[in-house]
């Protein structure tokens, strides 16, 4: 509950501060930290991939087409929001929320890695090929800062979790750290979007309305694909995979690579699946707790 407080006194501030646009470029060094706090203290072996996590990858390659595809059919303007908030990899907190849910987080850790690693490889590829205006800079220089945010954060992560143990031991008690990272991330996302706004008079209440409807459509379809595609075992922890985004990513992605306007869709999208994720804690919660009843009378 406070953690959904920061976030949106974050929002709150970041919007009445425009002038945070000027710091945006801190976004990209933030996240890199947080990445590698999260991949540290985790070993990740190419033994752990499994059918699972590979379809929900590719399923995260193949909404990327689809949410655009529809998006653009129906908002033409707007077809960029489809791509981002379907192509961006699963969000680092994606573990640490399915051991609120009490799921199965190797399973949902193994998917974080996949997914960022195809998004090295992806995104700079597609993103070409789908934004409207030619990019200023070639793909392989995109492939190369999209490899600097992800990969080698990871690449870091495991050589310290593999070959340095006294320093994974000091590391890994500040993952908590990585939430502030996040917070100071929104503050500023917001402020950048908030000057996009004032000083773009094209875009309107009812255009960010409307992306905002597009995100929650979107990220509604993004968990309910994860979870209907997976074995029943595994369908909350596959749902995670492909709906739970980091939108730090997106949001860089989407100021450095398209426009601030479709930047407006992660902010609206980390609501959203805060929000989706919390009902769903809930419900397992009240599940769980009507399961032991049901069984405590039987016996």
């Amino acid at each position: 509950m406070k953690k959904s407080i920061y976030i949106v006194a974050a929002i709150t501030l970041g919007i009445l501060l425009p002038q945070l646009h000027q710091l945006t470029f801190l976004i990209r060094y933030s996240l890199i930290i947080m990445l590698f706090l999260t991949f540290t203290g985790i070993r990740i072996t190419y033994k752990q991939i499994g059918r699972a996590h590979i379809q929900a990858a590719l399923l995260v390659v193949l909404l990327s087409f689809i949410h655009y595809w529809w998006v653009k059919l129906l908002f033409p303007d707007l077809a960029m929001v489809g791509f981002i908030l379907g192509a961006a990899p699963t969000a680092a907190a994606a573990a640490v929320v399915a051991n609120m849910m009490k799921l199965n987080v190797p399973f949902v850790t193994v998917s974080t890695v996949l997914s960022n690693l195809v998004s090295v490889i992806f995104i700079p590829i597609a993103l070409p090929l789908l934004t409207k205006e030619p990019l200023l800079v070639s793909p392989i220089f995109i492939v190369l800062q999209v490899f600097i945010t992800l990969g080698i954060p990871l690449i870091i992560g495991q050589l310290v979790t593999n070959y340095t143990p006294k320093l994974t031991a000091k590391i890994v008690p500040l993952k908590p750290f990585s939430f502030v990272l996040f917070i100071f991330n929104m503050f500023i996302a917001s402020g950048n979007c908030s000057d996009y706004i004032q000083n773009h008079s094209t875009v309107s209440i009812n255009t960010i309305l409307l992306i905002a409807g597009i995100t929650c459509v979107i990220g509604f379809i993004n968990f309910k694909v994860g979870e209907w595609t997976a074995p029943k075992a595994i369908k909350y922890e596959s749902g995670l995979a492909i709906g739970r985004k980091n939108t730090m990513f997106a949001l860089w992605i989407s100021i450095t690579y398209v426009n601030p306007m479709v930047g407006l869709a992660p902010v609206f999208y980390l609501v959203f699946h805060n929000v989706y994720n919390s009902a769903q804690l809930w419900f397992l919660e009240r599940k769980r707790q009507t399961t032991a009843i049901e069984n405590r009378n039987k016996n």
